[in-house]
């Protein structure tokens, strides 16, 4: 009776966490602050790679910066991919922010 009592008092645990992991935000948004290196490929193109990997939702650069603003799925991709297209592409990058993109309305949404 004490053996089956313990693998409910697991499988709840287990299941409370996996619950908590899948009910917290699947989106994240990173910062970096770029310098192209003398062999570096032009932005646009870096842009259109980092957009055709799976995950990456958003990038955006201004124009007068060197900062670039990205959005991803956690669950499709990682920042350490992210961050080895611009390696490979002749960036160097330094991480300004890194925070959870909260599920809520956002005005660029269609209702």
């Amino acid at each position: 009776m004490k053996k089956r009592h313990v693998y409910t008092c697991l499988f709840m645990i287990l299941f409370l966490m996996g619950f908590a992991t899948c009910s917290s935000s699947r989106k994240n948004e990173i910062v970096y602050r770029y310098i192209p290196n003398e062999d570096a490929i032009s932005l646009d193109s870096l842009k259109s790679e980092i957009l055709g990997a799976s995950g990456a939702e958003m990038l955006v650069v201004y124009p007068d910066s060197d900062v670039v603003i990205i959005h991803y799925d956690r669950f499709e991709t990682h920042q350490d991919i992210i961050e080895s297209h611009f390696t490979k592409c002749g960036y160097k990058i330094t991480l300004v922010r890194k925070s959870k993109i909260e599920e809520k309305e956002q005005p660029w949404q269609k209702k």
